[in-house]
């Protein structure tokens, strides 16, 4: 550890807590202490932690009040994971009937964060934190990178798009957060093409991070501009995986070109889902200590380990707006086997939601289809209450791209009688992307499903056939 890591840890660290109002520095204790404890302690844990959550629901939040009250349940039934059965699951659309009625009355709504979903699985939603659920989600990052050698102070290259990479002025508290505490240094993925990617490898190589971190398929796609150019790369020590699948293909180049191991992570900050793969590579690790997950079917009901359902999280730590039961809209499965490391936290095995695979303009300049929703913003930026506020006025929506690559983007509305020219930035934002392709809006009831059932917001036959590009 250089002198900044200590005192970034002992010193900058708390600084941040104190003036952010944050605990990550007493987050990261306790779980640095909670490592290795077994699955039957981790359980013990998060049943006390969930017996309290479930007494303020009943006792301070609209819905849930009438929810118990309606099926007849006392908070006290609820004593185990295993007694979460007896809730049923929890919609993104039950969530956007009842937004207001989700939110605790023991919370000061001056501590509320505001945020929202990307639109990842084709529905986007709208939803509230606050400052220890943050600091639960930083301090259960920081210890996994802690698992591959990553310090804290160790300069981070990040390749995103807005859910990983928001920038902040350097002269905010949220900017020098990033910077001095974190230091990392946010690059958007939005444009992918040779001259993008040329700015990216020279910032990455000024800076000479000790972590790449992003999209899987975004850093692949800066993996592969790198080895075609055949350009030097800067020693780095671990890439880092997040917001998207990382297929197999993906993996690999990165591993040849940077040279370094890479770790992968899973998380949905709407339920409170925190995953992180460690050293072993057998599978990623649940922080039990801030959700409890299940795997169920479309009903609720729990499926045994090793079977692939609904991923159903109940986040327990957002006592601002809670989520028991709530389906993500990801699949994936529990592995039945203990990870080789020693670690008690139970395994997710595979996640199969939110696909990483690319989509092509015709030029054959790869875009994440991670990258879609975010251009059903004005300006590609949820940050601006107005971007959001135009956004909230979509229910669903998917984005088709027929053989010859052109683009539909089909929309259903929460109102209908919305005026549609409103939405006309949407053309705008596809056009500059997807350069050469012919791009309509089609505004519809509902949303076709794919012939299994399940609903995909990207749905491409377009392959792009120029060899140089693969």
């Amino acid at each position: 550890m250089t002198l900044y890591n200590i005192l970034d840890r002992y010193v900058f660290l708390p600084i941040g807590d104190l003036v952010y109002g944050s605990r990550v520095v007493a987050e990261l204790k306790e779980m640095e202490r909670n490592d290795h404890l077994s699955e039957e302690s981790l359980c013990d844990m998060q049943n006390a932690k969930l017996q309290k959550l479930v007494k303020h629901c009943y006792e301070t939040v609209p819905y849930y009040t009438r929810l118990f009250d309606k099926l007849g349940i006392k908070p006290e039934q609820i004593r185990t994971r295993d007694d979460l059965k007896v809730l049923p699951v929890l919609t993104k659309q039950i969530i956007r009937d009842n937004y207001n009625d989700f939110l605790s009355s023991a919370i000061d709504p001056k501590r509320l964060k505001r945020q929202s979903t990307g639109g990842s699985t084709g529905t986007p939603l709208k939803f509230c934190t606050d400052s220890k659920e943050w600091s639960a989600w930083k301090a259960s990052t920081l210890r996994a990178w802690k698992w591959y050698g990553l310090n804290i102070g160790d300069k981070i290259f990040s390749l995103g798009g807005n859910s990983i990479n928001q920038k902040d002025s350097l002269f905010s508290f949220k900017g020098l957060y990033d910077r001095v505490i974190m230091r990392n240094y946010k690059f958007s993925s939005a444009d992918v093409s040779d001259e993008c990617m040329q700015q990216h490898y020279e910032a990455m190589m000024k800076l000479k991070p000790a972590a790449l971190r992003g999209y899987g398929s975004a850093l692949y796609i800066l993996a592969r501009y790198i080895e075609k150019k055949q350009l030097p790369v800067c020693p780095i020590r671990v890439v880092l995986t997040t917001g998207e699948v990382l297929v197999s293909d993906y993996r690999r180049k990165l591993q040849e070109v940077f040279q370094a191991p890479v770790y992968d992570a899973y998380g949905a900050a709407d339920g409170g889902i925190l995953s992180h793969e460690c050293p072993k590579h057998e599978g990623l690790h649940i922080t039990e200590e801030s959700c409890v997950i299940e795997i169920t079917d479309k009903n609720g009901i729990r499926l045994p380990d090793g079977v692939v359902g609904q991923v159903c999280t109940t986040d327990l730590d957002n006592y601002a707006f809670p989520f028991l039961r709530y389906l993500v809209g990801d699949m994936a499965y529990i592995k039945k086997e203990k990870c080789s490391c020693g670690r008690g936290s139970r395994l997710i095995g595979e996640v199969l939601g939110r696909n990483g695979r690319l989509v092509y303009n015709k030029q054959g300049v790869p875009i994440s289809p991670t990258m879609l929703p975010f251009m059903l913003y004005p300006q590609l930026d949820y940050h601006k209450a107005e971007n959001r506020k135009l956004y909230y006025k979509i229910d669903k929506f998917q984005i088709r791209q027929d053989a010859v690559g052109d683009i539909l983007i089909l929309l259903k509305l929460v109102d209908p009688n919305e005026p549609k020219d409103q939405f006309d930035y949407i053309l705008t934002n596809y056009r500059n992307h997807f350069v050469g392709s012919e791009v309509k809006l089609r505004f519809v009831d509902e949303i076709p499903t794919m012939p299994s059932g399940k609903e995909d917001y990207c749905v491409s036959e377009f392959e792009y056939k120029n060899t140089n590009i693969q």
